[in-house]
């Protein structure tokens, strides 16, 4: 644990790369799993992925535990409640503009209950695990070892955010590198109101809803069309998504600057630490 603890303090780059390969063989090493014994996008492959993504997320919070940033990086709090009340209109409007780009309209329906039941699980908990990764660990890691000002902030969520944009490049094994492209964009921008909303209530928590409520609403309106989305629509998606990115920079720019006196353990850690 000392060696992964040594780059989060000095090197934060170095550490979203360590976390983000980890990350990546992971889900690898589950989907390879799951997809020996059932067929792809069927219940058994869903609820086989759904363990394999919550016994992904253990290890990784037993990663935070070890390195004592449970609390810190917002796993013990549940979010102060302007948090939530601010993100109820940007996820309206991501849910609403996204559906619209996808598809053209906003149906969301499903027409196998059972299925969709067995879906939303891993829907949500891969969202959880993504959070877990870019703003648990690698966005901690970068507020910590740059100074807790609103500069430190902006770059620590750019950071995370590029981190979490560019693992989509895994895409690539199934879909075309414009899509893929697109998709990046997209979650980028995405996971830039996702580390503010993380910042801004000191907790995990809203932006994991956010993020596994928006993943639902998609599978729910891609589903009921019949489709997956082209090259066009999903860069027509990245593009509606550069106001809820300017909202994200837009919430980092009053914390205050006595924010890494307020709670140390975001500071950059000490040798003797």
């Amino acid at each position: 644990m000392h060696k992964i603890k040594r780059p989060t303090g000095k090197h934060p780059i170095v550490f979203g790369l360590i976390v983000t390969f980890i990350f990546i063989v992971l889900v690898l090493i589950s989907s390879i799993f799951v997809g020996m014994i059932w067929q792809a996008n069927t219940s058994g492959w869903f609820f086989g992925s759904t363990i394999g993504r919550l016994v992904s997320i253990f290890v990784l919070l037993f990663i935070v535990a070890r390195l004592d940033w449970l609390h810190s990086a917002g796993f013990t709090s549940p979010g102060n409640l302007r948090t939530w009340l601010i993100l109820l209109i940007p996820l309206a409007y991501s849910v609403a503009t996204s559906a619209y780009a996808m598809t053209g309209n906003f149906g969301f329906s499903y027409s196998d209950p059972g299925l969709t039941a067995i879906a939303v699980p891993f829907i949500i908990s891969h969202a959880f695990l993504e959070e877990v990764v870019f703003r648990g660990l690698i966005l901690h890691a970068s507020v910590r070892a740059w100074d807790g000002a609103n500069r430190g902030m902006v770059m620590s969520v750019l950071v995370s955010s590029l981190f979490f944009g560019g693992y989509h490049i895994l895409y690539l094994a199934g879909e075309s590198l414009p899509v893929v492209l697109a998709r990046i964009v997209f979650s980028t921008l995405l996971g830039i109101v996702f580390g503010a909303l993380v910042l801004r209530g000191e907790s995990i928590y809203p932006a994991a809803i956010f993020h596994g409520i928006l993943n639902v609403a998609g599978y729910l309106n891609l589903t009921s069309n019949g489709t997956e989305g082209t090259a066009s629509s999903w860069l027509l998606m990245s593009l509606c998504m550069f106001p809820l990115a300017f909202y994200g920079l837009y919430l980092l720019r009053d914390l205050p600057r006595f924010f890494a006196r307020a709670h140390p353990a975001w500071n950059t850690e000490s040798p003797a630490r």
